[in-house]
């Protein structure tokens, strides 16, 4: 496939335009009622965590020189002042211990703009047992969003996944401060790591908001005894044999050594709902030979508005659309499908050594669907 801006209608939406010129396993991370003062435009919201290191970001009103108190209790006992003067700020704590919950607050000269939250950092390799949850497709029908969003503060995962179409138009600015908003009390205790969709439009704003690894693109990171790979595949950049992106899949798949492998992207290869046959038969052809090859054992993706599950030569493939788009029915079922749900939700996996457990929960709190997996 080409390089050059492919459109794919994900339901019952219509394509942006061309922009203008101008109840978890875990012990719960503690949780307040918000996080956030007048004075905080947007954040504060954790990126790329790592066992012992975890970027902060946030942005002020007025220009100030940022701080964020921290420690392993609310009576905090380390700072760090963010060296530059502005109103966006972005600071690295570092020398953190691994899969520890750690307290946090923003400050500005000593005076609070937001209360105590919590993280953790990630687990390291010698941790086994964890929780993440993935979702997607979040553009639209704000109300949904918020409910989805709700649910999974409730349940309070260790880092969350996002498949892609955070928002309605990429370069539309307030739809970025829509969705921070609605997901404030989520990123401030959870990392997001999100998957590019067609409706970023691969858009400046999106590597402006986010501080993630690699390229920021096409990325991979290790948790606990996990290898998370996401990837880019939203109809804009190439994906097919020959081409950069997949030359460093399959890099990164060759030299993985983590027990569990994950990845996650946008438009799926296996759906039961409305099929671009041409974007969706290049992901099956390029891709899934290679998941098979070196042994990915779950590949989430959105960009229909629904809960799927495939099966399909070992390997599960979950389609996780159900973030607050419109929804999509069925309308052709693959022949591989094992589970199927036309409803908000999103999806809570939960690691234990070598077990993996999956519910899939909608934004009212009702089970879709539950599997489980073995690994090595």
């Amino acid at each position: 496939m080409t390089a050059s801006l492919l459109w794919v209608s994900g339901c019952t939406a219509s394509p942006p335009t061309a922009e203008p010129t101008s109840t978890s396993v875990i012990v719960p991370i503690p949780t307040s009622t918000s996080v956030f003062s007048d004075t905080l435009v947007r954040g504060p919201y954790l990126q790329s965590v790592t066992p012992d290191s975890i970027i902060v970001v946030w942005e002020t009103e007025d220009s100030s020189r940022g701080e964020i108190v921290y420690g392993e209790t609310d009576e905090y006992g380390l700072s760090v002042t963010d060296p530059e003067v502005g109103t966006n700020h972005v600071v690295t704590l570092t020398n953190l211990a691994p899969y520890t919950t750690y307290h946090y607050r923003v400050e500005e000269d000593g005076v609070p703009l937001s209360v105590d939250a919590a993280f953790r950092t990630a687990a390291g390799p010698d941790q086994t047992k964890f929780t993440f949850a993935a979702f997607g497709d979040t553009r639209t029908q704000h109300q949904i969003h918020q409910e989805v969003v709700d649910s999974m503060v409730a349940i309070e995962p260790d880092f969350v996944l996002h498949t892609g179409d955070l928002v309605n138009s990429g370069y539309m600015f307030p739809d970025w401060e829509t969705f921070f908003e609605i997901e404030r009390e989520l990123m401030a205790r959870a990392p997001l790591f999100p998957a590019l969709g067609n409706h970023e439009v691969n858009h400046q704003y999106y590597f402006d908001f986010f501080y993630l690894p690699g390229n920021e693109r096409w990325y991979a990171f290790d948790y606990g005894n996990a290898r998370f790979i996401c990837l880019q595949v939203d109809g804009i950049v190439d994906f097919g044999p020959g081409s950069e992106q997949y030359d460093w899949l399959e890099r990164e798949l060759a030299a993985n050594t983590q027990p569990w492998l994950f990845v996650y992207f946008h438009i799926p290869p296996y759906t039961s709902s409305r099929e671009e046959p041409d974007i969706e038969q290049d992901v099956r052809e390029a891709l899934a030979p290679l998941f098979e090859q070196y042994g990915v054992d779950v590949v989430f993706t959105g960009h229909h508005h629904n809960y799927e599950r495939n099966e399909v030569n070992g390997v599960t493939y979950i389609v996780t659309g159900g973030g607050g788009a419109p929804l999509c029915v069925m309308e052709e079922p693959e022949m591989t499908r094992e589970a199927f749900a036309v409803a908000y939700h999103f999806v809570l996996l939960e690691i234990d050594g070598n077990h993996l457990r999956a519910t899939v929960y909608s934004s009212q709190g009702k089970i879709l669907d539950e599997f489980e997996r073995m690994g090595p």
